[in-house]
C-alpha cells in the first residue's frame, strides 16, 4: 500500500524537506512518500556525479487520453538522448507524473536533471523539449520558478537552501490529486534510475557528504601506492652479476 503524508515536510535519509502540498484554494493535499523518496535519490546520484547539478521543470500536454504511458516513454528517450548528445555529457536524470483532472485527459510534470558544469540555464533544454514535442505531436508547458543550479560546495557547508527550494518545487509532483481516474492502471509517476558513486565507506553518497575531500583522499592513496611499488633505482641501475652481490 503506498503511503501517503499531508505533512508540510517529509524527513528521508535523515534530512527534513519542505513539500509542496498547499493548493491555491489554501486546502491541503495528501501526497505520495514514494516518489518524494526517489525524487531526492536521483538528485542525489546526479551531485554524486557531478560537483553541481542544474534542475529544470515543465509540462507535457497531449491532444488525447491514452490508457498507458507511451507517450511520455518516447518522448523521454528521445529527449534524453539529445540532451546527452548536445551537452556531451553521460548523465540526464529525469522525473515525471502523470495527472488526469476534470477534462480526463491527462497531462505530465517533467523535470531534467543534468550536470550544471554543462548548463546553469534552461534555454537549450527548452529548445530540445520544444523540437522533439513538435516531432510527436505534443505541447510543452511552461514553469513559474522552473530551474534550479546545487552546488555541492554549499551543501558541505550546510548549506540546503537551493537544494530544499528544488525538492520543494518537485514534490507538487508527488501530489495524490489527479493522478488516477475509475479503472485506469497507467502508472502515476516514473524517475530515471542513475547510479550513485560510492563514498569512502562504500555507501551511496548523499547530499552533503564531501565528495571533493574523497577524490583528493583517494588520489593521495594511489599516489603512496605507486611510490611503495616503485623499483629500487639502485637497484635497477645494476647489472645481472652485481644483483647477486649482497649489499651488507
Amino acid at each position: 500500500m503506498r503511503i501517503l503524508t499531508n505533512d508540510p515536510t517529509v524527513t528521508i535519509d535523515g534530512l527534513e524537506l519542505p513539500i509542496q502540498n498547499t493548493g491555491k484554494d489554501g486546502k491541503i493535499y495528501n501526497c505520495y512518500v514514494e516518489p518524494l523518496q526517489r525524487f531526492k535519490r536521483e538528485i542525489d546520484a546526479m551531485l554524486s556525479h557531478h560537483d553541481k547539478i542544474f534542475i529544470f521543470r515543465f509540462d507535457v500536454r497531449v491532444h488525447s487520453h491514452s490508457q498507458t504511458n507511451e507517450v511520455i516513454s518516447n518522448f523521454r528517450k528521445s529527449y534524453a538522448e539529445r540532451v546527452k548528445r548536445y551537452y556531451k555529457t553521460k548523465n540526464v536524470a529525469y522525473v515525471w507524473c502523470r495527472e488526469v483532472e476534470k477534462s480526463k485527459k491527462q497531462h505530465y510534470h517533467f523535470a531534467v536533471i543534468v550536470d550544471g558544469n554543462k548548463t546553469w540555464v534552461a534555454g537549450a533544454l527548452l529548445a530540445i523539449a520544444e523540437e522533439v514535442a513538435a516531432i510527436q505531436d505534443l505541447t510543452i508547458g511552461y514553469c513559474d520558478n522552473p530551474s534550479y543550479l546545487i552546488r555541492r560546495s554549499a551543501l558541505t557547508k550546510g548549506d540546503y537552501g537551493t537544494y530544499k527550494d528544488a525538492f520543494y518545487r518537485l514534490s507538487y509532483l508527488a501530489k495524490e490529486r489527479g493522478k488516477t481516474i475509475k479503472a485506469e492502471r497507467a502508472n502515476s509517476y516514473q524517475t530515471s534510475r542513475i547510479k550513485p558513486r560510492l563514498n569512502e565507506d562504500g555507501k551511496i553518497f548523499m547530499a552533503g557528504d564531501d565528495y571533493k575531500k574523497w577524490i583528493a583522499d583517494k588520489a593521495k592513496a594511489r599516489k603512496a601506492k605507486r611510490v611503495r611499488s616503485a623499483p629500487n633505482p639502485l637497484i635497477a641501475a645494476m647489472t645481472d652479476d652485481e644483483r647477486q652481490i649482497p649489499l651488507f
